[in-house]
């Protein structure tokens, strides 16, 4: 009885092993919040947790069902699975050495603000060449004076830090198709008093559709496939935080590639924004010049079956045309 006691415990360690909790008291963010944001810089953390596989599920079904109810066979099957999963690992991270998620979820957050709210936002690139900044970045329980420094050398009022906890590839078992995930811990505080005014985990997943065996063989031919369906539940998470927000996003279709190619203009929506963004930053033009063509960047782009002179006229006169930007 012992044996199988202790036998049980072992199991359950297994299974739990790696596992990462938090305990975040979340904070949800009120809409009157926004009066008091500006200026906004959107961080990540520079460590990033590594990429978890599990999915072994659907070729181990079988060999367990072979083993019974024999709990050694069965403790031979979890480590058989076990070991699996951890070539899985090491592989498909190696495979990823060069993709940082935090980094990409922080590119996605800045487009989407400045395609769905009225906030101003640093460009990502003045962030990271800051070393002030960067070597506060590592702090994950920042204080006041931390807060207030970030503000004063980015020249902002808010921050917006997003931890990424974990992300990666699962599938379920032999009824189900493997998906990719994403759990982020985002958190909104005002530089100059330190007070979070937003703070949630926020969850995403999204469908791989086809069977386990075929995507690892296309992972293994095409590593781009792989970076592709992570950058995509990346997408959907940072659609997620700027929902929770209340914010409107019905245009971030307009960042979509298919969107791109059925339009006249081809307007990469998200290249634009950033380059008008890092004009304003580098106050090349005013904060309401950047705030007008962006908003007629926006209807430029939404201008699918029109033949869009009416909006290309108004925007000759703007930065927006300049050869920078186009």
């Amino acid at each position: 009885m012992a044996k199988k006691y202790y036998a049980y415990i072992l199991i359950s360690l297994i299974m739990f092993a790696g596992c990462k909790t938090t305990n975040v008291s979340q904070i949800p963010y009120k809409k009157e919040y926004s009066k008091f944001v500006n200026e906004l810089a959107i961080m990540h953390y520079p460590e990033c947790p590594q990429m978890d596989v599990d999915i072994r599920n659907d070729e181990m079904f079988v060999s367990k069902l072979a083993a019974g109810p024999n709990l050694i066979a069965q403790l031979f099957m979890i480590f058989a699975q076990s070991s699996a999963n951890e070539e899985d690992f090491i592989a498909f991270n190696d495979l990823i050495f060069d993709v940082n998620i935090g980094e990409i979820l922080c590119n996605k957050l800045n487009t989407k603000f400045q395609l769905c709210s009225y906030f101003h936002i640093v460009p990502q690139g003045g962030i990271l060449k800051n070393k002030t900044v960067w070597q506060l970045m590592e702090k994950k329980d920042k204080d006041v004076q931390d807060y207030a420094q970030i503000g004063s050398t980015l020249g902002i009022d808010t921050i917006l830090e997003a931890d990424v906890l974990s992300f990666g590839i699962k599938d379920p078992g032999i009824l189900s198709d493997p998906y990719t995930f994403i759990k982020v811990d985002v958190k909104m505080t005002t530089a100059a008093e330190g007070t979070v005014i937003w703070r949630d985990i926020v969850q995403a997943r999204t469908e791989i559709t086809m069977k386990t065996v075929d995507f690892e063989d296309m992972v293994y031919t095409d590593v781009e496939f792989l970076k592709k369906k992570l950058e995509e539940v990346t997408d959907a998470v940072s659609e997620l935080c700027i929902e929770k927000m209340g914010f409107n996003t019905n245009y971030t279709y307009l960042l979509e590639e298919d969107y791109i190619k059925r339009t006249k203009h081809k307007i990469n929506i998200a290249e634009k924004l950033n380059e008008l963004n890092v004009l304003r930053h580098k106050n090349i033009i005013s904060s309401t010049d950047y705030d007008k063509s962006r908003l007629e960047l926006i209807e430029r782009a939404k201008d699918i079956k029109g033949d869009g002179l009416g909006v290309e006229a108004k925007m000759s006169s703007t930065a927006i045309t300049s050869p920078t930007v186009e």
